[in-house]
């Protein structure tokens, strides 16, 4: 399932250790026992054991870099945009270069969403998971991929129109121009921290 993958694999990892069993004495002295057999994996559970650390680690690397890119574009926004523009083709020059780094930011951070969507590695001889839950049903990682390009596809359609209105507010004047990179920038910024609300399970775990 989705949820608590990073935790699944922790245990899992985590499990395969053995540890000698060890006991406290009458007289408070600790004891051990003879030492317990080995466990000798199979070659397809070290296989397993193998691709789910660096799923476990290929994830973790993924996280680092979202939250990067997250926290850039949201410490450009606190810093506010164009402060030092002065006429009507300054602003569209600046705001022009700020909406080509908030895009590309946007495109990174929804390539490292698309990525994240991907399954743990099967355990070896465990059957396909369960295609309904409790409240509904288990999308693959295809189907969880199509949604998420349904939903980009969607949400660039609204960008598009109402950043059209925006320009529209002006009348044809030569603020149009400006204030639609303004729409831009606070739209896909916004769209940023809704992406990063809805994926949290994947992004913050």
């Amino acid at each position: 399932m989705k949820v608590g993958r990073g935790r699944f694999l922790a245990a899992i990892l985590c499990g395969s250790l053995v540890f000698p069993l060890s006991f406290f004495g009458q007289q408070g002295m600790v004891q051990q026992d003879s030492p317990r057999p080995k466990k000798v994996l199979t070659p397809e559970q070290e296989a397993y054991q193998q691709q789910a650390r660096e799923y476990f680690e290929k994830r973790q690397d993924m996280q680092a870099q979202a939250k990067r890119v997250f926290d850039a574009e949201t410490a450009r926004e606190n810093a506010g945009d164009c402060p030092d523009a002065g006429t009507t083709y300054d602003f569209n020059v600046c705001f022009g270069k700020q909406l080509t780094v908030t895009d590309q930011n946007l495109r990174s951070f929804e390539d490292i969403l698309r990525k994240l969507q991907t399954d743990p590695p099967a355990m070896p001889g465990a059957s396909e998971g369960p295609t309904t839950g409790p409240a509904g049903p288990v999308l693959s990682q295809g189907q969880l991929v199509a949604e998420f390009d349904q939903v980009e596809k969607i949400w660039g359609k609204y960008l598009e129109s109402a950043c059209q209105t925006a320009f529209h507010q002006f009348a044809g004047g030569t603020g149009g121009h400006s204030f639609e990179m303004q729409c831009r920038l606070k739209l896909t910024r916004d769209h940023m921290r809704e992406l990063d609300m809805i994926y949290g399970s994947d992004l913050h775990r």
